[in-house]
């Protein structure tokens, strides 16, 4: 049995029209007509889709009685389906209906009943009064900078009048005074399109002839009739939001009354970007459109951001979007599982057993990292077939990872991805998945495109492929090093993969039965053949990819790198250092009081050879380690300071030092050749800048785990050679030190009360039995 087999829909025949990304608009050319069909027909209203249109519809229908319809604001990461829900939307408002077999939107999609009941509602709010109307674009939208001309030319286009304003008026004035057919007619008499005439509105002596023909009162002659033109329908920067909302009345009313309208605006943050004036003026907009057009208007407004998020130019929307619309990777998810990798029913058990007889190979796949093989896969793996589920959560990652100018909603999605995976792998036995690196070759163009792939790494990746196996496979792992590379490294979102062989032949597995132990066997080979070219570098167990001006970076690295390892001076200094600050910072926040009163103590930390003298009411804590003395003299000391010592020693084991040195090595060598190298100039320098700092964070952080365990290693005793047994450092010291206080104060008891702050005030105050406060009863002096 091969793939292509398994799945309700051929994938080799099977064509995805709307190349995976919808297009907000009111353009319908035939091929738009054709798309926007088969988008009806698939589309999965499931999920947050479906809950999403719900609260939608129940929001607009709710409040059409009263002074304010609110707005809603769809939110999501790029590709989740923000705008083909907008669009869906925006023709099952009107139910779109296809001349070609009298068909409809409503007919065409699948739709859950709720919905269904509430679209019915709709209609009946349409009948009794304007019917119902959408318009729907992406933000700008032919209006330059003035947000409420680019909302209207929306509105204008949605009504079949020009997009731009002095030719929408002028269209509507003629048809106000019942010339637009006439003039209209006359144009097009003449051979010449209506629509690129009135482009020319000012200057077309046609259009001019035509006008004042059909009211030869209009101007005495065609000179003055421009002269008009230009007068009365002005181009003009922007328009008040008075006169804003008048054209949209003026535009929509029907027999005196507002449609059940739903303006839809997709890329709205894209819009305002840092622009302050456009934050406010949206603000502004919507506050009228919701409020001063009867409540009949449902504005509907789309960005990858939701308004509760950390950006202060959209925060400021919050309160006119109050109905809040949240897509997620689940919706991607279903859409995928539903429109592309939908199986035959009497297919999906040999799928799960092709499944289970390589389940060692598919749980293997980047085992320890965050996205290794989870119990929960097994719920979703056969629906999910031939993409494994780590694979899937790979490529979210990457996706999200290259999305560099935050416009990745406009690239191929998922479900472009996933189409074409699924084609190319569709004659292949039953048992062979999608390897990771395909992502790499569909993005490549859009990459090249935004700058996220140098020109000089793709030529190194391209001309890697030679014909041969080994070039072929070379290519392919250098497109893995590149996506991996991209991950973030930070140490809250970093899920753990890594450009060594193991999770590169992980990634490239397709063929589960065979290709595991080949490409096991042959990674590690083209790798090391690929560093001997200069291809890629190798640093620790993981590889890079190598340009002109990384090179460069790399050699200045690997010289401070020599410099550092034979300075063992400036090391061993660094390395203290290093390790007395992570100390210090364990108990920085540490706060020590001592018996009911909470009478406040202070650690005294020294480091070094020498103890800490004993100060008033501190706690010396006396804190040495293995690379300048050895644990048995640090025990000797302790017992010789005898139990009733208060102090408290500290050993830190010489542990993991090669391991150490090498991490400190590594970034202070990064963090110098960044330094020295400066800001980057070129997009290949600043690609090998990033390489650096992500090296340096790296060791920065390697550097960082390695003292935290080698303090957690430390042996605390207390004055007399008692060791501490807690699991931590921090609470080894901090219960060491409970027990010093009462070496240091062995009477504190006797005289422990947490009212002597009472006694104290009533004393300050002259009250002579301000002892009891404490129960005391006897005079003062006994």
């Amino acid at each position: 049995m091969i793939n292509r087999e398994i799945f309700q829909r051929d994938p080799v025949l099977s064509k995805l029209l709307n190349d995976g990304v919808a297009a907000v608009n009111e353009s319908f050319t035939s091929r738009e007509i054709e798309t926007l069909r088969y988008e009806l027909e698939h589309f999965v209203c499931e999920g947050q889709y479906k809950e999403g249109i719900i609260r939608i519809l129940e929001s607009y229908l709710g409040s059409l009685n009263s002074t304010n319809q609110p707005a809603v604001w769809v939110s999501g990461f790029y590709g989740s389906g923000k705008s083909h829900l907008l669009k869906m939307l925006r023709h099952l408002w009107v139910n779109t209906k296809f001349d070609s077999d009298g068909s409809t939107a409503r007919g065409l999609a699948h739709l859950p009943t709720e919905i269904k009941d509430l679209l019915k509602e709709l209609d009946t709010m349409g009948k009794r009064g304007g019917g119902l109307h959408a318009a729907a674009g992406a933000l700008p939208s032919g209006g330059g900078e003035s947000t409420r001309l680019a909302i209207l030319s929306i509105i204008l286009k949605s009504k079949d009048l020009p997009e731009s304003l002095p030719q929408a008026l002028f269209v509507l004035w003629l048809k106000n005074n019942g010339i637009f057919e006439q003039v209209k007619e006359a144009v097009e008499k003449e051979g010449k399109n209506f629509l690129s005439e009135l482009h020319d509105l000012y200057v077309s002596p046609i259009l001019a002839k035509a006008l004042l023909d059909a009211d030869p009162n209009f101007a005495p002659d065609l000179k003055q009739v421009r002269t008009l033109l230009r007068a009365q329908f002005p181009i003009v920067n922007d328009i008040p939001t008075s006169d804003f909302i008048k054209i949209i009345r003026g535009v929509l009313t029907v027999n005196g009354q507002i449609p059940c309208t739903c303006i839809l605006l997709d890329e709205i943050q894209l819009f305002i970007g840092d622009s302050a004036k456009r934050s406010t003026d949206v603000q502004e907009v919507a506050e009228a459109l919701c409020k001063q057009l009867d409540s009949r208007m449902l504005l509907i407004g789309a960005g990858q951001t939701a308004l509760g998020g950390d950006l202060p130019l959209l925060q400021r929307l919050k309160d006119r979007f109050t109905v809040p619309i949240e897509l997620s990777d689940t919706d991607v998810e279903t859409v995928t599982r539903r429109v592309v990798l939908a199986k035959r029913a009497d297919k999906l058990k040999a799928v799960e057993e092709i499944l289970n007889v390589h389940s060692g190979e598919i749980d293997r796949q980047l085992a320890g990292t965050r996205i290794a093989a989870r119990t929960e896969d097994r719920n979703i793996i056969v629906e999910d077939y031939p993409i494994l589920p780590v694979r899937r959560r790979f490529w979210e990652h990457v996706l999200r990872a290259v999305d560099v100018p935050g416009t990745n909603s406009q690239l191929r999605t998922q479900l472009r991805i996933v189409h074409d995976a699924v084609r190319d792998i569709a004659d292949k036995p039953l048992g062979s998945v999608v390897p990771s690196d395909v992502v790499f070759d569909q993005m490549q163009p859009d990459l090249l495109r935004t700058g996220v792939l140098l020109r000089e790494i793709d030529e190194t990746i391209r001309n890697l492929d030679d014909g041969t196996p080994d070039g072929i496979l070379a290519k392919r792992i250098c497109g893995l090093i590149f996506l991996i590379r991209k991950l973030p490294r930070d140490a809250v979102i970093d899920i753990g993969v890594r450009a060594t062989s193991e999770m590169i032949a992980d990634l490239l597995v397709s063929d589960l039965a065979s290709d595991g132990t080949a490409l096991r066997k042959n990674v590690p080979m083209i790798l090391e053949k690929l560093v001997e070219q200069g291809k890629i570098i190798k640093i620790e167990e993981e590889y890079s990819l190598q340009t002109r001006e990384s090179s460069e970076w790399d050699s200045e690295f690997r010289s401070r790198q020599t410099k550092l390892n034979n300075d063992l001076t400036s090391l061993s200094v660094k390395r203290t250092a290093l390790i007395n600050a992570a100390f210090a910072e364990t108990f920085s926040s540490s706060k020590l009081t001592q018996g009911n009163s909470k009478e406040p103590r202070k650690l005294l930390i020294q480091f070094g050879d020498e103890a800490p003298a004993q100060k008033g009411t501190d706690i010396p804590v006396w804190v040495r380690d293995g690379w300048g003395e050895n644990e048995t003299a640090v025990l000797s000391g302790a017992r010789a300071a005898g139990s009733d010592s208060a102090a408290v020693f500290v050993f830190i084991p010489k542990a993991s030092a090669e391991d150490l040195k090498k991490a400190v090595i590594q970034f202070e060598a990064a963090k110098a050749t960044i330094d020295s190298k400066g800001p980057p100039t070129t997009p290949e320098g600043q690609e090998a800048r990033d390489a650096m700092h992500t090296r340096m964070t790296s060791a920065q952080t390697t550097r960082n785990n390695i003292i935290k365990n080698v303090l957690n290693a430390a042996k605390v005793f207390q004055g007399g050679g008692q060791e501490r047994f807690e699991l931590v450092l921090k609470d080894k010291v901090i219960e060491a030190a409970k027990a010093s206080m009462d070496r240091l104060f062995p009477r504190f008891r006797d005289a422990d009360d947490n009212r002597w702050s009472s006694v104290i005030n009533r004393a300050k105050n002259g009250d002579g039995s301000a002892l009891q406060s404490l129960d005391w009863k006897d005079a003062p002096e006994k």
